[in-house]
């Protein structure tokens, strides 16, 4: 008993000691609004200033960022020979019955005089169902048809080298059901491997009140590095809900239009170039 009373003791003891420093903590951020309310001066507004601006100089010692991992690396190599579908990707749409499925075809193209590819010449379809399919057929009931483009960055100084994306496709699926696991591939069906893999994707639940996202990650800046997937695996190990990544995926307008290796102040290390330069085949890196 005296030894139960003893660990019941210190437990508590423990206990408020945890409760009185989470206290503490809490209070802390708030400490000096507290003073001036009971100064009677209320909480400044930039009304009240101008104030003496806090600064600090910038540590050049501090770590500059991490290198990009170059394309002639196997992560970034493309996944599918033309005219099988790359680069597959979800975003959500306007309500959760419906999403977004985006994909690559064919090759993107640098050089100084280029003829884009054809957008028409490539269908975008996506094939669903909630049924896993047999892997010879399309297999799944339903189809839904997008729309297709092609961007270019063209230069108008001589010896800067233009760019022409590959096919880019968007199809929009509608009615999905909410909280149910989806089967779907996509690509073109009239062509000899113009399908992608099956893969699959569990829609967002119904709208309710307690039907919300439990863990939401955000993540910017992410770039293309060696530490980008690394940052996106510690994101997924933590099961988030939803990932919302609010831009800055790869830094493209870092390089001349020849490649080569990023700078992290391209008028820095170019002051003389005419324009500033990118390089865009590193979006298709991202990509992959």
């Amino acid at each position: 008993v005296m030894g139960a009373m003893a660990t019941s003791t210190i437990a508590g003891t423990l206990h408020s000691r945890h409760l009185h420093c989470r206290t503490l903590l809490l209070l802390l951020p708030y400490l000096p609004i507290a003073f001036l309310l009971v100064d009677g001066g209320g909480i400044p507004t930039t009304l009240d200033g101008p104030f003496t601006p806090a600064t600090r100089a910038f540590d050049r010692s501090l770590r500059q960022g991490s290198e990009d991992v170059p394309l002639s690396d196997p992560r970034l190599a493309p996944r599918a020979r033309p005219p099988s579908p790359e680069q597959i990707a979800l975003a959500a749409s306007a309500d959760p019955s419906s999403l977004w499925v985006s994909w690559v075809t064919g090759r993107a193209q640098v050089g100084s005089h280029l003829t884009p590819l054809d957008p028409t010449a490539v269908r975008s379809e996506v094939w669903y169902g909630e049924r896993p399919a047999s892997a010879d057929t399309v297999g799944h009931p339903h189809v839904a048809r997008g729309s297709a483009e092609v961007y270019s960055q063209l230069y108008p100084y001589p010896g800067l080298l233009n760019y022409t994306s590959g096919v880019i496709h968007h199809v929009r699926l509608v009615g999905l059901r909410p909280s149910t696991r989806y089967y779907y591939r996509c690509g073109d069906s009239s062509l000899k491997g113009g399908l992608s893999d099956e893969r699959s994707f569990v829609t967002l639940p119904a709208p309710a009140p307690d039907a919300y996202p439990r863990r939401v990650a955000v993540v910017g800046d992410l770039g293309l590095t060696g530490n980008s997937t690394s940052t996106v695996d510690h994101l997924a190990r933590n099961d988030p809900s939803m990932i919302l990544m609010v831009g800055d995926m790869t830094y493209a307008n870092q390089y001349r239009t020849t490649g080569g290796r990023g700078v992290p102040c391209f008028s820095c290390s170019f002051p003389d170039a005419p324009i500033r330069e990118s390089y865009q085949p590193r979006w298709d890196g991202w990509g992959r």
